[in-house]
């Protein structure tokens, strides 16, 4: 079952990613041959239009057959006689539809949990605000006169005193009450805390701010990861691969739905970014070639470019084997 959901989980990251290149094709009426769900033997197939649409046995994500793509056709709606912006548009749609599925993954699990509010859903046995009797339901509105608008500034308020009793001014039923409290300090968080459990409020403009902040972090951490392994500071050996990320999907599964999709945006983002790599055969090298054309005026000749997207690709095929049996190292 963990299996199937990762074989899922990776074949709807892997259509987004090319649903980018088709929808972006389309609209800039680039010639789309043929948009493929899945690989191998055909299961199915109906054309609409000049694109046929098939259903293929390996549902292991999917692909999308431009003409021209790589190699020279006098058809005037081929990509390769398209003009480089829209040609720009095309390659870079894959990735950044993977980065925006990232970003729409984050918002539905923000907008689920919601927002964290300065109100009371439970207290922690024996910490110090069930000793002083505060209550499920009770709102904090002032931690030492200083007004409490969020469960941020409470946290903050809370985690930045120093064995020192804090006054905490709570609204129950209409009524004011004042409490003396004195934080303790959590070794497993490694903050002062009181112990009260927040309720939590959906809030759409949150969820959006946050949704692009984890994804700006995503992204982040992807490009010092992947500095430190050009750097050498990260061993290849510590790469995972397509079954070490099958085995982690998983694994992350059996913890949640949330947290699926929290990973599974992740891995999105990576994908999305991976991609922008300026290396021959994936989508960041064909970016590399329309923008040298537009420097130098004119294309490399689809031959040439051709061989050295052949030769990057035999070189990925040779990392991603090498990963592969990394991973297979690993769980053995």
């Amino acid at each position: 079952m963990t299996i199937l959901i990762s074989i899922i989980v990776l074949s709807v990251l892997v259509m987004f990613h090319e649903f980018g290149h088709f929808i972006v094709a389309k609209l800039s009426g680039a010639r789309v041959n043929e948009f493929s769900i899945g690989f191998g033997p055909r299961l199915f197939k109906k054309k609409y239009g000049e694109t046929e649409y098939s259903f293929r046995a390996l549902l292991f994500g999917g692909y999308v057959a431009l003409e021209g793509e790589d190699e020279k056709s006098n058809d005037p709606l081929a990509i390769v006689n398209k003009p480089w912006p829209v040609r720009l548009a095309v390659f870079a749609a894959g990735p950044l539809m993977n980065i925006l599925l990232a970003f729409l993954l984050l918002f539905i699990v923000f907008f689920s949990i919601g927002r964290p509010i300065p109100q009371i859903k439970s207290v922690m046995e024996g910490y110090p605000a069930e000793k002083a009797g505060i209550l499920p339901g009770d709102k904090i509105v002032m931690v030492n006169n200083t007004k409490i608008n969020t469960w941020e500034e409470l946290e903050k308020a809370i985690s930045s005193t120093k064995d020192k009793e804090i006054q905490i001014t709570i609204e129950r039923d209409s009524n004011i009450i004042t409490k003396d409290i004195k934080p303790v300090f959590d070794k497993q968080s490694s903050k002062n805390m009181i112990g009260i459990i927040p309720e939590y409020k959906r809030s759409l403009p949150w969820a959006f701010t946050n949704a692009i902040d984890k994804t700006v972090y995503f992204l982040k951490m992807i490009v010092i990861t992947l500095g430190m392994l050009i750097g050498g500071k990260v061993s290849a050996n510590d790469i995972m691969g397509p079954v070490g990320i099958v085995y982690t999907i998983g694994t992350v599964a059996k913890t949640g739905l949330l947290n699926l999709m929290t990973f599974s945006a992740f891995i999105s983002a990576y994908l999305g970014l991976f991609n922008l790599l300026p290396f021959p055969a994936l989508d960041g090298g064909r970016i590399l070639f329309v923008l040298i054309e537009a420097v130098r005026g004119e294309p490399v000749t689809p031959e040439k470019e051709g061989y050295i997207h052949y030769i990057g690709f035999m070189i990925l095929i040779a990392l991603i084997l090498f990963v592969t049996y990394r991973d297979v190292l690993r769980m053995f």
